[in-house]
């Protein structure tokens, strides 16, 4: 039977339930970069010795993959856009992904020296990767500081594997799709859909949360209390980068909101809307695991322009959905900024995963026991929706 979560953050983004009843271990994830290791599992790419495209594997440590893409551009002399990857990776962890790289030699990429990058198994190919060309990913987390120890330990984890193995793992979109410590993407898209594009950019730009920093908090208040974008320009950090970018636009045209909207990157704009996509999933998967509907086999809607309800309790839930959100499927054209509308498509509602739990104690520390979970997730699921499953703690803690 499917437990509540008593987290704010939870319930703010739609993941309400567990789908399992024994209580969690507790615990902390990321305590040091080593305890989340990623590897993209690969669609076959076929090697081709005069390909326009040279394809490696990028090793990172402590680096989200566009940051780090980036850097390796600079250090090659050649634009950003010629590198092509399936996905953004965590960036506090370890993790492994295909690159491709467009007219650019082995030999160039091979200079690259770069704190905590790795560059290797290098590959002529004809094709560039794309976002989604993967099947998957491979997870190793380590979970310390649990607030179980030895046999007590050992069994809770046996009894939730064992109840996974029956129940599944809810796909809910996880922490990463909507943000920890500022987790209001989908409030942002929400706004954009409902086309209060001005309201989406007050949003994006103002209404800070307490895990922000001191400085990007007075900043927040200082434009949500004046509205001033020339003094707000004057008070924002530097690495505040697309808010300072969307102020800039804001002082030359001061009420062309879709103007500033548009100066964020394509990918980050498209989140916007997608995100609030994820929260009406997972909003719409928690009703039905509060009403404890069979779903195990079933795909949910992706709500878009040109999605259909569904049949009987399942559409009268997504319809309620819209209505409480005051849209309609309609709205997802984003006419005033149309190049962000979105038409629907559909997700499983679980994913069927048998992870491999371990125990071992770390002599080096004191946090007790160590817990080790290996997984394999298809791709767009979430690790997140899993570890939550054994640890159930407060989100913002991990």
């Amino acid at each position: 039977m499917p437990t509540r979560s008593p987290y704010q953050l939870d319930n703010d983004l739609g993941l309400e339930y567990f789908s399992t009843s024994q209580e969690g271990i507790g615990g902390k994830i990321r305590e040091r970069i080593e305890d989340f290791t990623v590897e993209e599992i690969q669609d076959d790419s076929r090697s081709a010795p005069d390909g326009e495209h040279t394809h490696f594997t990028l090793e990172k440590r402590n680096w989200d993959t566009i940051t780090a893409l980036r850097e390796i551009a600079r250090a090659t002399g050649v634009s950003y856009k010629r590198f092509g990857f399936a996905g953004n990776k965590d960036r506090r962890a370890v993790t492994r992904q295909r690159i491709s790289a467009w007219h650019v030699e082995e030999q160039r990429l091979r200079t690259v020296r770069l704190p905590g990058i790795l560059l290797y198994d290098f590959d002529r190919c004809q094709a560039r990767i794309t976002l989604g060309s993967l099947s998957g990913n491979r997870f190793l987390v380590t979970i310390r500081k649990t607030k179980l120890n030895g046999k007590e330990l050992a069994k809770t984890l046996n009894n939730i594997k064992k109840e996974l193995s029956c129940v599944g793992v809810p796909n809910y979109f996880g922490y990463q799709r909507f943000g920890t410590t500022r987790p209001n993407t989908h409030i942002v898209g929400r706004m954009i859909v409902q086309g209060n594009l001005e309201g989406a950019v007050n949003r994006y730009l103002g209404f800070p949360y307490e895990t922000e920093s001191p400085p990007c908090r007075e900043a927040r208040n200082y434009y949500d209390a004046t509205h001033d974008v020339s003094g707000a320009l004057k008070v924002y950090p530097r690495r505040l980068t697309y808010e300072r970018t969307m102020l800039v636009a804001l002082q030359s045209r001061p009420l062309d909101y879709a103007g500033a909207l548009r100066r964020l990157p394509t990918t980050l704009r498209r989140l916007l809307v997608h995100a609030f996509q994820a929260y009406l999933f997972n909003k719409n998967l928690s009703r039905l695991l509060q009403c404890e509907i069979d779903i195990g086999n079933m795909s949910i809607r992706l709500l878009g322009s040109q999605s259909e309800f569904s049949t009987g309790m399942l559409g009268e839930i997504e319809k309620s959905l819209l209505d409480e959100e005051g849209i309609t499927l309609q709205d997802f054209q984003v006419r005033k900024i149309p190049e962000l509308g979105v038409e629907g498509s559909t997700r499983a509602a679980f994913l069927d995963v048998d992870p491999e739990v371990s125990l071992r104690h770390d002599q080096s520390t004191d946090d007790g026991d160590l817990v080790d979970v290996q997984f394999s997730l298809p791709k767009a699921a979430y690790a997140t929706t899993v570890l939550r499953e054994f640890m159930k703690t407060d989100p913002l803690h991990y």
